[in-house]
């Protein structure tokens, strides 16, 4: 087992309703919590990856900048934050906000939707959905009534034959885990807020290693990047310091 530690607890947002799709809209810009983050990241970037140039950033929007959003609220924009994170640390910026709209997100929660990130059109993939309604973070919190979601997943022979390792428990899993859906139906991807995840894959044709630092978002994200490398990392960074991170694993060099 590692080490771990709890993120903030969450405070209840202000949500509000714009063509049926509900957002936070209380989160207003923060240099502190950016000059925080840059804090975090720089250390990490000094302890495992000194002078790489391989170091991507990208700063997913807030689902509110697709929504006309109440008087005086003004969603912090996903560029402008990149621009702030890109001037204090050694990356390289993927601007992503063109390629998303309102409709890439859930309705009744703020997460992004995996079958709205790739393509499910190929052969070898297979669009699937958990039972029942899906009933976001923001159900039951707005006064206009939503309309319930439907989680959907991608599968493929390639990602049934990944493994997923997590740290904290010992074990071996894959990157759709049914079981904790069944609690937090969010969870499905690679089972929820994990400190360290290794998602191997047998299939890759090269022996590369991804190392992704990265929220919530990232857990329906990371099973569609695992086919282009041997190993993924998958490391959240609110729930394991820096410092405990290397006390239990050593990234390869070329990561």
């Amino acid at each position: 087992a590692i080490p771990t530690r709890r993120a903030p607890e969450d405070t209840s947002p202000q949500v509000s309703v714009y063509r049926g799709y509900a957002a936070a809209t209380d989160a207003p810009w923060s240099e502190k919590s950016l000059d925080f983050a840059v804090k975090r990241f720089s250390h990490l970037l000094e302890v495992y990856f000194p002078g790489s140039e391989h170091v991507y950033m990208s700063v997913i929007p807030d689902k509110a900048a697709f929504m006309e959003t109440p008087e005086g609220y003004t969603p912090a924009g996903a560029q402008e934050t990149a621009d702030y994170l890109a001037q204090r640390l050694p990356v390289q910026t993927i601007d992503i906000s063109g390629l998303l709209s309102l409709e890439d997100y859930y309705r009744t929660d703020p997460h992004w939707r995996q079958e709205r990130l790739s393509a499910v059109a190929q052969t070898e993939e297979t669009l699937c959905a958990l039972a029942g309604a899906f009933h976001g973070s923001y159900w039951g919190k707005t006064a206009e009534p939503l309309t319930a979601d439907v989680l959907s997943y991608i599968t493929s022979p390639l990602l049934d034959g990944c493994t997923v390792y997590d740290y904290e428990t010992d074990s071996t899993g894959g990157v759709y885990d049914l079981t904790a859906a069944e609690k937090a139906p969010y969870d499905l991807f690679l089972g929820g807020p994990k400190a360290l995840l290794r998602i191997e894959n047998p299939a890759a044709n090269n022996d590369r290693t991804l190392v992704v630092v990265r929220d919530s978002f990232g857990s329906s994200l990371i099973p569609l990047l695992a086919g282009g490398y041997r190993t993924v990392y998958a490391v959240d960074i609110r729930y394991i310091s820096t410092d405990a991170l290397a006390r239990v694993t050593e990234f390869p060099g070329g990561a």
